[in-house]
């Protein structure tokens, strides 16, 4: 009897015995088998973090390749107003106007010189106040500054001048203005584009006389020497048809000379302004671009 409940108690320790070891072992294999998992999970992780670092890291060589072709489409691309050379178009008119406006104030000047194409050794000197000036334009043989001393030795193709009275009327009293009303019955001249001057002529001189608008203009010639005024009459008027005189507040003249100086004068309000060259052409532009 005894020896049988021994026999049994034998078996089932043993078959406790084998199903402990069996448990260990499943548990030994699931825990290694998570370990591996896990670590293989870890290495997964590092992986991709280092991927990513080194994705986020650029490589220094395509950097500085980029860098560098940045900065070359950067210095090759249009840049700014200020960095691209402002071709110098003024002219030297434009510079010494500049000069005598600094030196006198705002001062009706001509915006033209009158050379046709321009000249660069144009020189200027004045004397005078903005009250009343006088305006000397002359070409020497090299540009000057303003006023240089230098340039009282070179002859000017051109004066203005401007000179302010007490009164509108004084200022009105000064112009030569005349009128058409004493010219009836004299000789008329057709001068071409509609306008008709006339003649008069007496103690060896001729003097061809017409107004457009406020103007009054007239040519004279030394009728002793056989000169005649109908030319240079028509060429004043063919050259207004293109060059617009200032439009005075009341009165202006053109007097011109078959062989000498011409003048234009005209009113503004108390002051009076004249322009006066040898060349017919130069003084009608010069006074025609006056501001």
């Amino acid at each position: 009897m005894n020896k049988t409940i021994l026999k049994v108690t034998v078996a089932v320790l043993a078959l406790t015995l084998t199903g402990c070891g069996a448990q260990s072992q499943d548990q030994a294999s699931s825990s290694s088998s998570t370990s591996v998992k896990t670590e293989k999970k870890q290495e997964q992780k590092q992986d991709k973090k280092q991927s990513a670092k080194s994705s986020s890291q650029k490589d220094p060589q395509k950097e500085t390749s980029s860098q560098t072709s940045g900065n070359m489409a950067s210095s090759q691309s249009p840049s700014n107003s200020n960095s691209r050379p402002v071709p110098n178009n003024e002219s030297r008119l434009s510079r010494l106007n500049a000069d005598l406006n600094r030196t006198l104030g705002h001062v009706v000047l001509p915006q033209n010189d009158g050379l046709g194409q321009g000249s660069s050794q144009l020189n200027i000197r004045f004397t005078g106040d903005s009250n009343n000036y006088t305006v000397y334009y002359s070409v020497g043989n090299k540009a000057r500054p303003l006023n240089d001393p230098a340039i009282r030795n070179e002859a000017p193709y051109a004066t203005l001048s401007k000179k302010t009275y007490g009164s509108f009327a004084a200022a009105k009293a000064a112009v030569d203005y005349r009128s058409g009303d004493g010219d009836q019955g004299l000789p008329t001249v057709d001068l071409g584009h509609d306008i008709t001057g006339t003649i008069d002529s007496g103690a060896g001189n001729r003097y061809l006389h017409w107004n457009e608008g406020q103007w009054s203009l007239v040519v004279h010639a030394a009728a002793v020497n056989g000169e005649d005024p109908q030319p240079l009459a028509k060429q004043v008027v063919e050259l207004l048809e293109n060059s617009y005189l200032p439009a005075p507040n009341s009165v202006a003249t053109g007097e011109f000379e078959v062989n000498g100086n011409n003048k234009l004068t005209w009113q503004d309000g108390e002051t009076v302004y004249s322009l006066e060259g040898k060349s017919v052409q130069t003084i009608i532009a010069m006074t025609a671009s006056t501001s």
